[in-house]
């Protein structure tokens, strides 16, 4: 019995909320496949296959454009894809802790004074001869998708010299070696032997620390009042920046509506009201993007741009605190001022 109730799951506070939760241990659950967040786990699971298959085409891409001619724009294309797969699982803090571990790998940032060039610069004036297992050895920086957008993008960045090609090759590979080990990490449900009050404060803390993320990557290039900073965007070289974050939000609201999700939890307490309170909100933040193709970095230097990423960050705030507050209230999980907040 006491082995059955082994718990194998990261226990985290929501700190997206800056809040910390206490909720009542029950008892342990039946190890079966339909425990306490099976389907989270299972829509974690996909993802991460997801994520695996588009990061080993962009290794076979990168490879083709340096040893066969094939034209970047692929190599770029396939860099969008990994992105795109990349969004769902950005910022989810709960679950696998060998996962979790996989994520700094993944991606720097934010890169507030522009690490990611100089060591990348450095890696390119080496005489070392890079690959991806050397490449382990070296700063995070350079193992992720943001090393690789400034291979694809950046205006120092040429694919026609052999030593860029070696980097780009390595960071590439060195790419698909994390996102096997994140999927392999995925492979076992890591909520098993969980009690119910429990995993639904795991499930409501995986979406909010997804959304701490996504506010934080649009407050940066936000900046302050008048003085925004579009260098801070997360994929300005490429001017990806407002596709990612459409996608980020798409990908929240599929994780709240997902089976077994929040919404799923707040209808069988029957809390509907709530419920579709929280999903208006979901799509009001969706439908608020803007839609014309204008990229971050340039929508930003305009007060009509600049007033509208801030109706975006306004309605996701909104979410934050409706999540943090009635949802986690309605949900039975007890709330409080975190100890390391301060006053």
């Amino acid at each position: 019995m006491l082995e059955s109730c082994r718990m194998r799951f990261r226990l985290n506070p929501i700190a997206a909320l800056s809040l910390s939760a206490t909720v009542l241990l029950g008892g342990c659950l039946s190890q079966t496949e339909t425990g306490p967040n099976h389907g989270l786990w299972q829509l974690q699971k996909q993802r991460s296959e997801q994520f695996l298959s588009a990061t080993t085409d962009l290794a076979k891409t990168t490879q083709s454009v340096c040893t066969q001619g094939t034209p970047i724009d692929d190599a770029r294309q396939a860099w969008k894809t990994v992105m795109a797969n990349w969004m769902p699982l950005q910022g989810v803090e709960k679950g696998s802790e060998d996962a979790l571990a996989q994520s700094w790998r993944i991606q720097f940032y934010p890169d507030k004074k522009n690490t990611t060039g100089r060591k990348i610069n450095a890696l390119l004036a080496s005489e070392t001869q890079w690959t991806a297992e050397v490449l382990a050895e070296q700063s995070v920086a350079v193992q992720g998708v943001g090393a690789m957008e400034w291979l694809l993008y950046d205006q120092q960045a040429d694919l026609s010299q052999p030593k860029h090609c070696e980097v780009a090759i390595a960071v590439s590979a060195r790419l698909q070696q994390t996102a096997s080990a994140l999927n392999a990490a995925w492979q076992q449900n890591p909520w098993h032997g969980m009690p119910p009050s429990m995993a639904v404060s795991e499930k409501l803390g995986a979406l909010t620390h997804q959304l701490d993320y996504v506010l934080k990557k649009l407050s940066g290039p936000l900046g302050k009042p008048g003085f925004p900073n579009p260098y801070q965007g997360e994929a300005w070289r490429s001017r990806h920046s407002l596709t990612l974050l459409r996608q980020s939000i798409k990908a929240m609201q599929t994780q709240y509506h997902a089976e077994g999700g929040i919404e799923q939890s707040l209808r069988e307490r029957g809390y509907d009201e709530v419920a579709d309170r929280v999903s208006e909100h979901w799509q009001l933040a969706y439908n608020s993007m803007p839609q014309d193709g204008e990229p971050l970095f340039d929508r930003l230097n305009s007060v009509a741009g600049y007033r509208d990423m801030l109706t975006v960050y306004n309605n996701l705030e909104y979410l934050k605190l409706v999540l943090g507050g009635q949802v986690a209230q309605d949900l039975g999980i007890i709330v409080g001022f975190n100890a390391s907040d301060g006053d």
